[in-house]
């Protein structure tokens, strides 16, 4: 039996695995909320841990172009403060 920790949640539940097609699948529980068609990637470990990380998407990398600075100015986004750390992302 596993202890699952959600929040201020511990479960304690067991899931077993089953095929499908040509892949074996793990039931995760709904009271984990992560939405259907969510991107992970699984791992495992050498000690037979398996982990699922969630897939980041890089915001740019689908328009390499893209010029933040020129749309900050369009919508009339200030940049005018004064940095008090390297919040200065224009001039490192």
């Amino acid at each position: 039996m596993t202890h699952i920790i959600t929040g201020e949640r511990v479960t304690s539940m067991t899931v077993k695995t089953y095929r499908l097609g040509n892949s074996i699948v793990v039931t995760v529980p709904a009271l984990f909320n992560i939405g259907e068609n969510v991107e992970y990637q699984p791992i495992i470990d050498e000690n037979g841990v398996i982990s699922l990380l969630p897939v980041k998407h890089h915001i740019f990398r689908g328009n390499a172009g893209y010029d933040l600075r020129q749309a900050m100015l369009e919508e009339n986004i200030g940049d005018n403060d004064i940095p008090i750390g390297r919040e200065d992302a224009w001039h490192e």
